[in-house]
């Protein structure tokens, strides 16, 4: 029987620039391996990590996919949850060096495997595409810097009309019937960071589905923005943490020191915020739905739909040009990347590749045997 596969991004583009949460995923000293790949762009990275995901599949093993903000078909990562091994492309815009180099980490450099003079006869090729590609990203987070400005008057909107006494009982109801029967446990919770959602060249993409659908209790959590849906995420992970349970938390690119998303993985329980741009398709009849818009006082939103549309208007146009300039980036990298491919040696890196999944496979029986 085949392993499962769980998606979501380790990284993302932000009003704040590129944040990379991918010492978030898994404590660096709770690993058993963690395999860092350094090498140029087309050198062959994520195929090297997609290539032994599947063979890895085939042996039954659960594996988690860290897809690329910037490019969503390709992963900057695998993790083998079964193991506590990592695999991690260790390059810009996410740098990663060993912290316990030999018994924890080790590095892969497969830029061993490229023909450098070939590579230098392209110099100036080079240059101009990094350059290009440095003021495609600058100007793509400019955009979203603005909208995020555009986000915040809006939410302000709806902030002013929150009626404070429906909003917090009804905090306190999802409270209750989250924690119901939860016992504080006897250990330190273990919380990771990381985003459900991405702002990429293709426009918004997402894997709640991926993530979300073999959770038993989900709460689906829709609203206005600032109407307190992160307000009520954070109220969880804190009584989560507190209580000791393992949980997952999904941050949001738009803001990202707020949390979005959440999974409660020892009560298996999870909170889905469904908005535009990232809606839940899949819906459950166990699921129960959380409308923040019902702390409303419609009253004090009267007179302010002009501010409302104009806003909402601005900001999807703002997000859209820096998806454009992201897709300008995209375009470019890939030019750059042919320069690579077409020096490298692809025949050593298969054969590199192969001693990593033999290495793997070993920590996999040395794993079983000691069970």
């Amino acid at each position: 029987m085949g392993g499962s596969i769980v998606r979501y991004f380790p990284g993302g583009n932000t009003p704040n620039g590129y944040i990379s949460l991918f010492e978030r995923i898994i404590p660096w000293s709770d690993a058993k391996k963690i395999i860092i790949i350094k090498g140029g762009p087309g050198v062959g990275k994520s195929s090297f990590m997609k290539i032994i995901a599947k063979d890895l599949l085939k042996q039954g093993f659960n594996l988690e996919f860290l897809h690329c903000s910037a490019d969503n078909g390709s992963i900057d990562g695998l993790l083998i949850t079964d193991l506590d091994i990592i695999l991690l492309d260790g390059t810009a815009p996410h740098m990663m060096d060993p912290k316990y180099p030999g018994c924890i980490d080790e590095i892969i450099n497969l830029g061993n495997y490229w023909n450098e003079d070939g590579i230098r006869q392209n110099r100036e090729q080079i240059i101009s595409l990094q350059n290009e590609i440095s003021v495609c990203y600058k100007r793509a987070y400019n955009y979203l810097k603005a909208a995020r400005i555009i986000l915040d008057d809006l939410k302000q909107v709806y902030n002013n009309a929150i009626d404070v006494h429906q909003l917090n009982d009804l905090m306190d109801e999802v409270v209750d019937k989250t924690f119901e029967g939860a016992s504080k446990k006897n250990k330190i919770s273990r919380q990771r960071n990381m985003f459900a959602s991405a702002i990429t060249h293709d426009g918004p993409v997402h894997y709640l589905d991926s993530l979300f659908w073999n959770i038993q209790k989900r709460f689906i959590v829709t609203g206005f923005p600032g109407t307190g849906k992160s307000v009520l995420m954070k109220k969880i992970v804190n009584i989560a943490v507190q209580k000791g349970l393992d949980v997952d938390v999904f941050l949001c690119p738009m803001e990202p020191e707020k949390i979005e998303h959440i999974i409660i993985k020892d009560l298996n329980v999870g909170f889905v915020t469904s908005v535009k741009p990232h809606v839940l398709t899949r819906i459950k009849d166990s699921d129960e739905l959380i409308d923040f818009n019902k702390v409303l006082v419609s009253s004090k939103i009267n007179g302010y739909e002009e501010v409302i549309n104009y806003n909402n208007s601005v900001f999807w146009d703002l997000y859209y040009r820096a998806v454009k300039y992201l897709d300008y980036a995209k375009k470019f990298h890939d030019e750059l990347e042919r320069y690579y491919v077409a020096n490298m040696d692809f025949n050593k890196i298969d054969e590199i590749r192969d001693k990593t999944f033999a290495k793997i496979l070993k920590y996999a029986y040395a794993e079983s045997y000691s069970k």
